[in-house]
């Protein structure tokens, strides 16, 4: 420890690295405990080298160039969106700071609950329909760029382990044929602009293939003498193989057809005005939705896209196809996750029900005696 100008400092080595900090001009005994309490935080692996222990908005910066690269462009302007809440009220604190502060975490998850529910009520949700699942995923964000920083040896505890998230509402519902029967209806009697839909709702309702995936398709992916589409692993997220889908006979002359138009363009599915692929199509799908007379809230109760993707999955299990099947058919490495995209409906209950009295009738049906 020594003195500059009116200044102490403490610069010592320990371990092989050297550690300097300056309690600023104080009294001497005022200095020698600060020196005290500065090695024994060392010792213990308390204290952090700022080095190791970067601003919350550098750490962020660095997380989000990481999700810029692995990510869909969509998944990647959410993480931004997230990032912009956290970075609200975490943005000038040292990392160090925040892992392991529960009150501090906790904070933030009352403060932004308070504002969602406040939105929703004045958007005229009911009380009962409130949802904070926007919160899980600014949550899934800073828990993603702790793992990160526990990695790369920046941090030591991931403060999002310490927070219970909230409930997910199950939001998926499965089309019946009067309700498909009803948006390719609307779609025919919309204007040309919507006409692309119908060509993509059928692959989607064939294939079980994500809209993202059907709007990237290259023509290279379509292979009609073999009948097979094969999605490469780098245009689906966190896959370790590709994944062959099989053209039937439904969206055969659909994709025969649209490998034809705009050869200049190595996507399937172009906007013939602009010659570009399709990059989104939500707000045309919103459009064809209200048209077909499906009001309601935006992914509460009104039919998403990702719909036709459980729809697709659970007519695969009517039609008698089992788990391991409809997984490969949806690309899942892991049949749990097939299981969340079946949904069976009360008749689809009552048919196993009375296919059960026909397997049991032989031995659970009294049978009557002649007196």
């Amino acid at each position: 420890m020594y003195k500059r100008n009116d200044s102490w400092y403490s610069d010592f080595w320990y371990k092989g690295e050297r550690y300097s900090e300056s309690p600023g001009p104080v009294s001497k005994s005022v200095a020698k405990e600060k020196d005290r309490d500065f090695r024994s935080r060392i010792a213990s692996g308390e204290y952090v080298k700022k080095k190791n222990n970067p601003l919350f908005d550098k750490a962020m910066d660095e997380h989000l160039k990481r999700s810029e690269a692995i990510n869909q462009p969509k998944t990647y302007k959410k993480n931004l969106d997230s990032a912009k809440r956290l970075r609200a009220h975490f943005g000038k604190r040292r990392i160090g700071s925040i892992e392991g502060n529960e009150s501090l975490i906790r904070q933030y998850v009352a403060k932004r609950k308070a504002e969602i529910k406040a939105k929703q009520l004045k958007q005229g949700r009911d009380p009962s329909q409130l949802s904070f699942t926007t919160i899980n995923r600014e949550l899934a964000l800073l828990r993603a760029m702790f793992n990160k920083l526990i990695k790369a040896g920046k941090a030591r505890k991931n403060p999002v382990s310490l927070i219970t998230m909230f409930e997910e509402q199950e939001r998926e519902r499965i089309l019946s044929k009067d309700e498909i029967q009803k948006i390719f209806q609307a779609i025919d009697k919309a204007d040309a602009r919507y006409h692309h839909l119908k060509d993509i709702m059928i692959v989607a309702l064939n294939t079980a293939m994500r809209k993202g995936e059907i709007l990237n398709m290259k023509k290279d992916w379509v292979n009609l003498k073999t009948g097979i589409i094969t999605v490469p692993r780098y245009a689906m997220k966190r896959k370790r193989k590709d994944k062959r889908v099989p053209i039937n006979f439904a969206i055969r002359p659909i994709l025969s057809n649209r490998l034809k138009q705009n050869p200049k363009s190595e996507y399937v599915f172009v906007n013939p005005k602009t010659g570009k692929q399709y990059w989104d199509v939500s707000n045309g799908w919103t459009t064809i939705i209200n048209k077909a007379g499906f009001k309601g809230k935006p992914n509460v109760d009104k039919i998403r896209f990702h719909d036709l993707r459980h729809t697709a999955a659970t007519m695969l299990a009517r039609s008698g196809k089992d788990i391991k099947f409809i997984a490969q058919y949806l690309g899942h490495t892991d049949v749990k996750t097939s299981a969340r995209y079946i949904h069976y409906d009360d008749k689809d209950l009552q048919k196993g029900a009375e296919n059960l009295a026909e397997l049991t009738s032989n031995f659970t049906t009294p049978k009557t005696v002649s007196l």
